[in-house]
């Protein structure tokens, strides 16, 4: 297996579609079969500022590359690797490690435009939700600018249904119904800022306390030679997979400062600003994004974190609210999120310095 680096990126990936611009503010994505969140995900973050879409499109066989290709902000790019394919990766410090292909680009494709640009990175299920009274991603990232710093974490927080019954049904095609039908989320700090330092995680994710709460437990399961001998590494492969409590979704790409995976920036973010990420893995969506996890296996160690979640689902249904719990609520908008600590965004009016209040009614964050 050949050693790749940053610089190949283009040699293994191509654009199929669109004309990139570099000045335009753009949201980064790797996507396979997404056709269901396309339509709220793009409004979404069309709503919020992003100008353009660079989409590392892993051969969608469900309507959603023939969806892209037809939207004039969106570059799609692909690659005769497939997400789950191993590399060999030399990253910019010389270290060597094994990557999935699909991590590598997320890494890879956005320095093939951009230098001294800030970009954002969120998956097909996530949708990025600004602080209160941020009426532009463009306002985050000139603050970053001003900072001086190379990137801004998020709060990952999932979504859901009080019950296993609201899964049923079909998709909601914008952000505000998906708020609607999935609007629980629980109301813990997942990320504690750290000046001039990586942040610290706190707590557990939703998945991690619905697997306790219904004894979800790992289980090793042995097949052909395995039966006689398995690795230590096979056998963390079936262990539980966490569930992440945060990722980096807006990164400056430069000769200094990347992306070094799914979740972490290679330089110490900024310590004042705290976005929150909405994850909708809990959806219309749960039963079959389950079976086709499991067949496609290109996730970390083989999916073997939905194997799990399908025996979650199986032990949740019939169950009354039996996503909710004493710390589970209901979102009206975000300054929810800086009151129980997922989101944050120190601001200084006339010489007091604090989070910024909402005020009227209900704020949404920006819905599209």
């Amino acid at each position: 297996m050949d050693i790749v680096g940053i610089e190949d990126a283009g040699q293994l990936a191509r654009v199929v579609s669109g004309d990139l611009d570099p000045a335009r503010l753009t949201l980064f994505s790797t996507m396979k079969n997404e056709m269901g969140f396309l339509p709220a995900w793009l409004a979404h973050h069309r709503a919020i500022g992003f100008e353009q879409f660079l989409i590392w499109d892993d051969a969608s066989d469900d309507g959603s590359s023939a969806y892209l290709t037809a939207q004039p902000d969106v570059v799609v790019m692909r690659s005769d690797l497939s997400f789950g394919a191993l590399l060999r990766y030399r990253d910019p410090d010389g270290e060597v490690r094994e990557e999935r292909t699909g991590t590598y680009f997320k890494i890879a494709l956005p320095h093939l435009f951009f230098d001294g640009a800030f970009v954002g990175y969120v998956d097909a299920d996530e949708f990025l939700i600004l602080p209160p009274g941020v009426a532009s991603i463009g306002e985050v990232v000139a603050r970053l600018a001003d900072e001086g710093a190379p990137s801004a974490v998020a709060s990952v927080v999932e979504f859901f249904p009080a019950s296993a019954s609201g899964l049923e049904g079909a998709l909601p095609q914008s952000f505000s119904d998906l708020l609607a039908a999935y609007p629980y989320f629980q109301g813990e700090a997942l990320v504690r800022l750290r000046a001039g330092a990586q942040p610290e995680l706190l707590g557990k994710s939703k998945t991690s306390r619905l697997f306790k709460a219904f004894v979800v437990k790992p289980k090793v399961t042995r097949r052909g030679w395995q039966r006689v001998w398995m690795s230590s590494k096979d056998k963390k492969a079936q262990a539980f997979q966490k569930s992440p409590r945060h990722k980096t979704p807006l990164v400056r790409r430069d000769s200094q400062s990347r992306l070094t995976g799914s979740h972490y920036g290679n330089l110490p973010p900024s310590s004042e600003v705290l976005l929150t990420v909405a994850h909708f893995v809990f959806t219309a969506q749960f039963a079959d994004k389950i079976a086709r996890a499991t067949e496609w296996g290109a996730h970390a160690n083989g999916a073997a974190k939905y194997r799990y979640y399908a025996e979650l689902l199986d032990k949740m249904r019939g169950v009354e609210n039996g996503f909710l719990d004493d710390n589970s609520v209901a979102y009206e908008g975000p300054q929810q999120l800086i009151d129980c600590g997922l989101m944050r965004w120190q601001v200084e009016v006339s010489g007091w310095t604090g989070q910024r209040e909402t005020s009227g009614g209900p704020d949404l964050g920006n819905l599209g």
